[in-house]
């Protein structure tokens, strides 16, 4: 059947590999020791588009561990962040607080899923995420790590000039 016929839908699903999408895992061994960080990982998946003034960023959430190793626990989220209003029409980036709110923003629970009431992150979620990684690890302990946010070098080349 043709795009046509279909309105464009497809029962395949879209691929959590794709560009800018880290693959899940690996997973953890022994030696990795304990989980150190919780993080995410930001890469531009749709560049920047002049006419809609928007971009498209995948996201992807890891764990770090005492070894370096990134337990990547999963990449089907993104966000699409649009530059609106009187501005000038000539782009001039970002700010990191921006971003770091879009990103942020975009990893929390979608309305009506299992949300943890007072929290402020899914951490029972990335737990069990991390259990079936080989990593033993509780939502308290998740919850109580640094979070790190890793703008890739595309992600940071749409930062405004006097940005970190």
């Amino acid at each position: 059947m043709d795009d046509a016929a279909t309105g464009g839908w497809s029962a395949a699903p879209v691929s959590e590999t794709g560009p800018g999408r880290l693959p899940p895992g690996p997973d953890a061994v022994a030696g990795d020791g304990a989980v150190v960080a919780v993080g995410a990982v930001c890469e531009v998946a749709v560049p920047w588009d002049t006419s809609t003034r928007q971009v498209g960023f995948a996201l992807s959430e890891y764990l770090e561990m005492e070894s370096g190793t990134r337990v990547v626990l999963h990449s089907e989220r993104g966000v699409t962040v649009a530059v609106r209003g009187d501005r000038s029409p000539e782009f001039t980036g970002f700010t990191v607080d921006e971003l770091r709110d879009s990103v942020l923003g975009a990893l929390l629970p979608d309305e009506g899923d299992d949300e943890e009431p007072g929290q402020p992150h899914p951490w029972r979620w990335l737990a069990e995420l991390a259990a079936a990684r080989n990593v033993r690890v509780t939502p308290e302990e998740l919850a109580s790590l640094p979070y790190e946010l890793d703008f890739r070098p595309a992600v940071r080349a749409l930062l405004r000039p006097d940005e970190p």
